[in-house]
C-alpha cells in the first residue's frame, strides 16, 4: 500500500468531500424550497371557490362586500402571511353574530373564493383541512415577471457595450 504525503493526502480527501458537500447543501436546499408553497401555485380549486362564493353570498354579504379581503387592502394585510392566518382571521371574528359558526369546511370554501377574488391561480387540490399544512401554504405577493427576464452576471459573459445594468 502507498502512502500519499500528507498535502497530497488532504486534498485527496477534499476532493472526495466536495461532491458530498455539495450534495447536501442541495438537498437542504430542496427540503427548504418545499417547506412552503405559493398560492401563485394553485392551492384551491375552482369548484371549492365556487362553493365559497356561494358561502359568502349566503353568510357575508348582508354584512359587507370582499372589500376588506381584496385589492389593496388584501395585499397590504395579508401578502408575507398563511393561508392559515387568513382562515383563522376569518372563523374567529365572522359572521359578525356567530364567529366560528360556519364549519371548517365553509371557512376553507370562502377562503378560496378570497383567494380567486384576488386573482391568485386554481389548481388540482382543495384546501387542506390540517392547519399545519395550511401554514405552509405562503401568500405571496404578484411573481415580478420582468425579474425573471434580466440576464445574470456570468464572470466569462461577453456584455456589449451598449447595454446597461
Amino acid at each position: 500500500m502507498t502512502f500519499l504525503p500528507h498535502a497530497r493526502m488532504s486534498r485527496f480527501l477534499s476532493f472526495l468531500a466536495a461532491p458530498l458537500l455539495i450534495a447536501g447543501i442541495a438537498q437542504a436546499q430542496s427540503t427548504d424550497s418545499t417547506a412552503g408553497k405559493s398560492v401563485w401555485q394553485g392551492v384551491y380549486t375552482e369548484e371549492q371557490a365556487t362553493r365559497g362564493d356561494t358561502e359568502h353570498q349566503n353568510n357575508c354579504n348582508s354584512c359587507h362586500g370582499t372589500e376588506k379581503y381584496s385589492g389593496e387592502n388584501f395585499t397590504k394585510n395579508w401578502v408575507g402571511r398563511t393561508v392559515f392566518d387568513l382562515f383563522d382571521q376569518i372563523k374567529t371574528t365572522m359572521p359578525d353574530d356567530n364567529p366560528g359558526g360556519l364549519s371548517a369546511q365553509q371557512y376553507k370554501d370562502v377562503v378560496a373564493y378570497i383567494l380567486k377574488t384576488n386573482g391568485f391561480p386554481a389548481g388540482t387540490d382543495s384546501l387542506p383541512s390540517d392547519p399545519e399544512a395550511m401554514r405552509l401554504l405562503k401568500i405571496d405577493a404578484k411573481p415580478n415577471k420582468q425579474a425573471a427576464l434580466r440576464p445574470m452576471y456570468h464572470p466569462h459573459a461577453h456584455i456589449p457595450a451598449t447595454a446597461t445594468r
